[in-house]
This record gives structure tokens, C-alpha cells and sequence, in this order.
């Protein structure tokens, strides 16, 4: 079994853990991973977008941001006109 180690959570968080995991009788570390399973379980049952609705989405929201960088992909990465980096 994986090993999960969150660091540097907020106390905000860690108390509402630990009084979930003493409501149902758990350790912080099982309610933690009941919470991300539930969570995850949420995410699996979304209706995932079809290809249409993302690329409506694409050319409403994205496609139509004003461009505010003019340069060409190369001169934005870097390269010369050799192909390498300068």
C-alpha cells in the first residue's frame, strides 16, 4: 500500500478533519482518504464534455483573448535561426 504524507496543511482543514474522524470513530489519516475517495467518486459521476461542447467553449472563451504577445513560437522559446538556442 502507497504511503501519503500531506505537508503543511491548514489548521482549518486539519480540524475539520479530525472532528469528522471522530465523529465516525477513524484516524485523521482514514477520514482523509474516506474524504479524497468521496471526492474522486463526485468527479468519476461529472458528465464528461463531448468534443463539441469543448470546442465551443475553445473559440468562445479562449480563441477570442486578445493577443498580447505578437512574437512567433521560436522567438517566444528561444531559438535562432539555426534552431538552437541563443
Amino acid at each position: 500500500m502507497a504511503t501519503l504524507v500531506l505537508n503543511d496543511i491548514s489548521d482549518n482543514l486539519y480540524q475539520r478533519l479530525r472532528t469528522l474522524a471522530e465523529a465516525h470513530r477513524q484516524s485523521v489519516n482514514q477520514e482523509a482518504m474516506n474524504v479524497l475517495e468521496a471526492a474522486l467518486a463526485l468527479l468519476d459521476d461529472m458528465p464528461k464534455p463531448s468534443v463539441e461542447e469543448t470546442l465551443d467553449w475553445l473559440r468562445r472563451e479562449v480563441w477570442t483573448l486578445p493577443v498580447l504577445d505578437n512574437r512567433n513560437s521560436d522567438e517566444v522559446i528561444g531559438y535562432n535561426e539555426h534552431g538552437l538556442f541563443d
